[in-house]
């Protein structure tokens, strides 16, 4: 009978690797030795990687958290401002300003002649400069490079950057709130002149305080007419014509300019918190560590090249000289050896 050559048990696979361990270990040791020179410096430019930590503020408006009992100003950011944080840092804006910066197109080596190098500008930065929230609410921006000192001042640059980005953005909205309010404060101010001047003019002609002038007039007059004084009578009459022809312009004046002048006190204080707001430059984050300067690269991983690279030779070995075996053995290859007749 016949031994099942294509069949292998623990025992045979124990034989075969006895039967081609050298040949095994060559090719595991190549492999090795050929990743470890590849995965050098040489061939594989070495990254080094530098991190900023920041928490996200709240992102309400300063005026109201100083002028107005609101939201606290120092309070640290909810997930939507920490997603709004990951925006910014990811905008065009930022990407655009840190490439100018420092001269990302050159630093890449990638030709300003080139048919593609926004894209592949673009790929690069990607591929070297990134961000995330972490499991805490932090956010967190990664920026790898070949100079470890770049990385760390790109890193640092991006969080400052997030400051400047946002407020652009808030000074456009704030510009546009502090000009109605002057407009509308200006406006008001001209009102009030307008409202004193013409109840300056009323009062001229002897109106002042209707309700006094006119008890104080009256007990006068019934002394008057009582004491039969035609002159003082006739005195009284004629400045109580006066209040009655300017009295009602004078009760109107007056409460049109108690009216307006509590509107005014709103609006001014409206403008004033608009004035704040555009004037001011706000931090909407908090800086947790600032990125330094890494002293141990982080890619490429030598030693993880090197285990993967000898497994998968020794792997491919293995299958390889198991095919190899199995065919040998079906007759389809044949090494000009006579098999050895098998044990009864």
């Amino acid at each position: 009978m016949k031994p099942k050559h294509n069949e292998f048990d623990s025992t045979n696979v124990f034989m075969f690797f006895i039967r081609w361990w050298k040949h095994l270990g060559v090719i595991c040791i190549l492999a090795a030795v050929g990743a470890a020179i590849f995965s050098g410096p040489r061939f594989i430019t070495p990254k080094f990687e530098s991190r900023v930590s920041m928490f996200p503020t709240t992102s309400g408006s300063i005026s109201q958290s100083v002028f107005v009992q609101g939201e606290d100003f120092l309070e640290y950011g909810e997930i939507e401002d920490a997603e709004r944080l990951l925006q910014v840092l990811g905008s065009v804006a930022v990407r655009n300003k840190i490439i100018d910066r420092f001269d990302l197109m050159s630093h890449y080596e990638i030709s300003p002649d080139s048919r593609y190098r926004q894209t592949d500008l673009s790929r690069q930065y990607e591929s070297n400069i990134s961000s995330r929230r972490t499991p805490y609410g932090a956010v967190e921006v990664s920026v790898r490079d070949k100079d470890p000192a770049m990385a760390a001042e790109i890193a640092n640059e991006i969080a400052a950057l997030a400051d400047t980005v946002q407020n652009q953005i808030r000074y456009q909205r704030a510009l546009q709130a502090y000009e109605i309010a002057q407009k509308r404060f200006q406006d008001m101010q001209q009102e009030v002149k307008s409202l004193e001047d013409s109840l300056r003019r009323v009062m001229r002609s002897g109106v002042y305080d209707i309700e006094g002038q006119s008890s104080m007039l009256t007990r006068q007059l019934a002394k008057d007419v009582s004491a039969n004084n035609q002159d003082g009578v006739r005195a009284l009459e004629q400045r109580l014509d006066v209040i009655s022809d300017h009295g009602g312009a004078y009760i109107f004046l007056a409460a049109q300019l108690k009216d307006i002048s509590e509107t005014v006190a709103y609006i001014q204080r409206r403008y004033h918190e608009a004035k704040a707001d555009l004037e001011n430059f706000v931090s909407f984050k908090f800086i947790l560590d600032e990125a330094y300067e890494a002293e141990r690269k982080v890619y490429p991983v030598r030693w993880l090249i090197v285990f993967l690279v000898t497994f998968a030779a020794g792997f491919m070995g293995v299958m390889t000289l198991m095919v190899y075996e199995n065919l040998v053995n079906k007759g389809i290859i044949n090494t000009g050896k006579t098999p050895k007749p098998a044990k009864s």
